[in-house]
């Protein structure tokens, strides 16, 4: 990926993330003058947790990361793009407490599913591309993805009525669901074998680690409502960031 659409894209995320983060404060501070405190916990604090954790990883591995770390390095941007953007589905949580409809239920919903979906198959790009795939397939298969997630956000049955859309936006169809945890699973079990192929190599045990902490972390901050799975996530996914980076800088590529 070029140097000048990496920070295009580390650009649109920050957006992204000072927008959501403007409605997570306030909704935060709405919510502890009614005395949901439970609530900010439970939904609010994850999100805006995961929110940064992923705004810093992405500010640090757009500057320092480089294509000749792993061929998945070109991914990484449009990568955390994504997971950035998936924290949308605290928008009608944002409404039930301030009474302010920043989107209409049914277009949040779309966005949620939307970068659910395609943050799965960019986890399942960055696992396959580490084998011996040509990784300048990698832009068509971001392309495809996009595309083929779209698609499918846009027909996947949503119930925008569904009680969960009080707090956070959920995927209720069982069928979607799957197929991302599929998919998932499936990036998961490519980065094991990955693993096994370098031979327990330093780096190729820590960075597939890494990755295998991410994808977990991230399903489970994003899928689930409970909150124990919530910190359960961030926990993971913190690990699985502050592994990354710190695989990062033991190849020498900070500057």
């Amino acid at each position: 990926m070029k140097k000048g659409l990496r920070f295009i894209l580390l650009g649109i995320e920050g957006i992204i993330t000072v927008i959501l983060t403007v409605a997570l404060v306030h909704a935060i501070n709405s919510s502890l003058q009614q005395g949901s405190w439970s609530m900010t916990r439970a939904y609010l604090l994850p999100s805006l947790v995961h929110l940064w954790v992923t705004m810093g990883v992405a500010t640090l591995l757009c500057f320092f990361y480089r294509a000749n770390i792993g061929a998945e390095a070109a991914v990484l941007p449009l990568l955390f793009l994504m997971v950035s953007l998936g924290n949308v589905k605290i928008l009608p949580l944002y409404h039930s407490v301030t009474a302010i409809a920043v989107l209409s239920p049914y277009v949040v919903a779309i966005i949620y599913h939307f970068s659910l979906l395609y943050t799965s198959l960019l986890f399942l790009s960055s696992a396959i591309f580490q084998q011996a795939i040509n990784p300048t397939k990698l832009g068509q298969y971001s392309f495809l993805g996009a595309s083929i997630a779209l698609f499918i956000s846009l027909l996947a049955p949503v119930s925008i009525n569904h009680p969960s859309f009080l707090w956070e936006v959920s995927v209720t169809n069982p069928l979607f669901s799957a197929v991302c945890i599929l998919i998932n699973l499936l990036a998961i079990f490519t980065f094991i074998s990955t693993i096994i192929e370098e031979q327990f190599s330093r780096q190729g045990l820590l960075r597939p680690i890494a990755f295998i902490l991410l994808i977990a972390g991230n399903a489970m901050v994003t899928m689930s409502q409970k909150a124990f799975f919530n910190v359960a996530g961030l926990l993971l996914y913190v690990a699985g960031a502050t592994m990354l980076i710190m695989v990062t800088r033991t190849l020498h590529v900070w500057t």
